[in-house]
């Protein structure tokens, strides 16, 4: 399988093109779709080749640019089955952070979010817990990963490789996410991917990292991102 990753801001997406077609995992902010559109043409995806644009949640920094992408290849959008309920509260956008500077960032957002422009995701495909997406030309299948928020999934692929949206976030080392919504749910995650024994884990935030590495998940503090610590 072909994997590249195209950043949109601080967000990752990433093309998955198996021998039936290619999914894209989560199109990235608003505003984002012509750097999604402009860097799928660099690795010769054509429109026509995306069979389906997978939501790993629902934050708008993971699915701002749905819209604009579906209008340039057509293909659906899939989520979580809950997504779309939950992305409706802007609320939830940023759940409890875990560091100081965290917790400022969300209650600024809290305080200046109702003035701004906010739309919820729009999925045409609603996604159940195991559901498969051989369907859509790639070797994979998603599960559940609740925790950063409650309706995240993750895609595992065939060959061993792990996309699983914000549950680590990987600007300096592998580490819990800076937002939380449910501790014990993110421990359960966490345990569930790394018994996996995944190749390569590919984060929302940061960098891809191999699998091993998922021994030793730092706390959020450890990303030294001004907005951290």
């Amino acid at each position: 399988m072909f994997i590249h990753r195209i950043r949109v801001r601080e967000t990752n997406c990433y093309l998955l093109r198996g021998e039936g077609g290619t999914v894209l995992i989560d199109p990235g902010p608003s505003g984002g779709a012509d750097t999604v559109i402009a860097r799928a043409a660099e690795v010769a995806v054509q429109p026509d080749e995306v069979r389906l644009i997978l939501v790993s949640h629902g934050h708008l920094d993971h699915y701002g640019a749905a819209p604009g992408v579906r209008d340039w290849c057509g293909a659906p959008v899939a989520a979580c089955h809950s997504a779309p309920a939950f992305s409706q509260d802007r609320r939830n956008t940023l759940p409890p952070a875990q560091t100081v500077r965290g917790s400022l960032v969300r209650w600024l957002y809290l305080l200046l979010s109702p003035v701004a422009r906010f739309e919820p995701l729009d999925a045409d495909v609603l996604l159940d817990d195991s559901a498969d997406l051989s369907p859509y030309g790639v070797d994979a299948s998603v599960m559940p990963v609740p925790g950063h928020s409650p309706c995240s999934l993750a895609v595992i692929t065939a060959e061993g490789d792990a996309f699983v949206g914000d549950l680590f976030v990987n600007y300096t080392v592998p580490g819990q996410p800076i937002y939380m919504s449910d501790r014990l749910e993110w421990q359960e995650s966490y345990e569930r991917v790394k018994a996996l024994g995944p190749r390569t884990v590919y984060v929302g935030h940061g960098a891809p990292f191999p699998g091993e590495r998922l021994d030793h998940i730092y706390p959020a503090r450890y990303q030294y991102r001004w907005w951290v610590r």
